[in-house]
């Protein structure tokens, strides 16, 4: 049954944006008046945003088309908005631009854009878009990276660029060391980190959902970063997004190492894409998806295509991405009583960093349909949340869903429980492999990184198949136990080191070959 139209959340979200923005509190109260469109049937959101520029006449340009996007999940609003932006490209701020960049890839990646309301929105508009603020940089700070002469001797080491590096607790931040380890251990490369910090940590722009990377003060300067039993060198900087003399500081870093190649772990990182032409360069990406960047290589996440037209498709590479997995190893001593489980309950585990978010109407409304039909299902959210526990306590089955927080072994949570239950997301690709080593059966709907790593045996076309297969797991011991070995040959295959040590080595030997012929990649 449709939703009856409400119109209050359309004229209360217009009149706060015909009030000031002056902070990022006005910003914030405008983001959570589009989020309650989220969940509205689409053609209600159509029309509210199609009502907006009546309502709120007047509105910069920026928050106005952000917000209609926000509301409608219509990526044409982003076209007008790029069209806007890049009109005065050449006295717009490039932290302004940045933060509008990081803005829309945000909503992309959050899954709340609609892909076929714009075909080739990347190809068109986001990747030139980037490239842009890349020509932007370069004019307006003289940036003239040094470039490699071919031919010239290899010195054996290459450095690892990332846009933040926070904390063992942060699975990129892990991941990135474990590729560290990898080059170094089996590919016989010395690794120098370079944590460029360069995506806005403030609001630079009207834009909304408005965007903040998070950086860690204390990684800052010349440092030994050490983990696991052995240290690496990072050089960092925490100068504010691209402070004068933050880009040019890297790129006389990387000049004075002379790697032999330039590999960043993730799209959209600036100081090594300013490096393409000059020295080889490849990415790594850490999600799926189309990934921003201009490395003679670019490798896929995993499962993916190679695209046959548009920025990736010369540079694209077959890859399957190596998470760091602290519970890689299945855990056989771990009790459901260090979690508050019953032995006989059948748990559900639900595993994120953005659980406020992911863990949305629609997902809540699927596991109470799912647990009508399973008296003794259980399902315990592992990750931050500041809502919602309190969306939790107001559902009828409030007593069977509990938040843990943060888990800092998750190897040991997952080894207790049976299904691994995936929101609509992009992200949770290292959780999902963990979840298929422990034996927990995965559920995900196609896209994103947990079906990229768990494969179309456990994706599901929607949530009234997740409440279906979860009653039938629930009802059926011998289904789910042989569900959950199907899970376990699964993890088995994933990539291991020694075979994504290979790949690397012989994508990096390619990089080097290209940049010695002087020729772009081909496939």
């Amino acid at each position: 049954m449709s939703q009856p139209p409400n119109t209050a959340p359309l004229t209360d979200l217009a009149a706060a944006l015909r009030r000031p923005v002056t902070s990022g509190h006005d910003l914030k109260a405008i983001e959570t008046l589009c989020e309650a469109f989220l969940e509205r049937p689409k053609a209600e959101r159509a029309r509210a945003a199609r009502e907006l520029p009546r309502l709120a006449r007047g509105t910069d340009t920026v928050l106005l088309l952000s917000a209609m996007a926000a509301v409608s999940g219509d990526l044409r609003y982003y076209d007008e908005l790029l069209d806007a932006v890049e009109a005065n490209i050449a006295h717009s701020g490039l932290e302004g631009l940045l933060h509008i960049h990081a803005g829309i890839g945000r909503q992309l990646f959050l899954m709340r854009m609609n892909p076929a309301s714009r075909p080739g929105f990347f190809e068109e508009r986001q990747f030139p878009f980037y490239r842009r603020i890349l020509d932007e940089i370069r004019r307006r700070q003289a940036i003239v990276p040094p470039a490699r002469r071919a031919g010239g001797a290899e010195t054996g080491r290459v450095v690892l660029v990332t846009n933040q590096f926070l904390s063992l607790r942060h699975q990129p931040s892990r991941d990135l060391l474990s590729y560290a380890a990898l080059l170094e251990d089996r590919c016989g490369r010395e690794v120098v980190i370079l944590n460029t910090n360069v995506m806005p940590a403030e609001v630079h722009s009207l834009f909304v959902p408005s965007f903040a990377a998070s950086v860690e003060p204390a990684f800052s300067g010349d440092q030994r970063i050490e983990a696991d039993g052995r240290a690496y060198r990072m050089l960092s900087s925490v100068e504010p997004c691209v402070s004068p003399g933050k880009i040019a500081g890297f790129l006389e870093a990387i000049a004075a190492l002379d790697p032999d190649a330039v590999l960043s772990l993730g799209g959209s990182c600036v100081v090594a894409d300013l490096m393409a032409g000059t020295r080889p360069t490849l990415c790594i990406p850490t999600t799926s998806g189309a990934t921003l960047s201009f490395a003679d290589i670019v490798l896929d996440f995993g499962g993916g295509t190679a695209p046959s037209h548009g920025p990736l498709a010369r540079s694209w590479r077959p890859f399957r991405f190596l998470h760091s997995l602290a519970g890689a190893v299945p855990r056989t001593d771990v009790a459901r009583a260090a979690f508050g489980l019953g032995e006989d309950a059948f748990v559900c585990a639900v595993v994120g960093n953005r659980l406020d978010a992911e863990a949305d109407g629609a997902f809540l409304a699927m596991l109470e349909a799912a647990f009508d039909r399973a008296p003794h299902a259980v399902a315990v959210f592992a990750g931050h949340a500041d809502a919602l526990p309190r969306r939790l306590a107001a559902s009828r089955h409030a007593g069977r869903l509990r938040c843990l927080g943060y888990v800092s072994d998750m190897g040991a949570l997952l080894a207790v429980c049976d299904a691994y239950v995936n929101p609509r997301r992009t992200g949770g690709g290292a959780s999902a492999a963990e979840a298929l080593a422990a034996g927990a059966v995965p559920l995900s709907l196609p896209g994103g990184d947990v079906a990229s790593v768990i494969g179309p045996r456990f994706t599901h076309p929607d949530y009234d198949a997740f409440v279906e297969r979860l009653a039938a797991l629930a009802a059926d011991p011998a289904a789910l136990a042989a569900a959950a070995q199907e899970a376990r040959v699964q993890g088995s295959r994933r990539a291991g080191p020694a075979e994504a040590a290979a790949a690397l080595s012989r994508h990096l030997d390619e990089a080097a070959a290209l940049f010695r012929s002087g020729r772009p990649s081909e496939e």
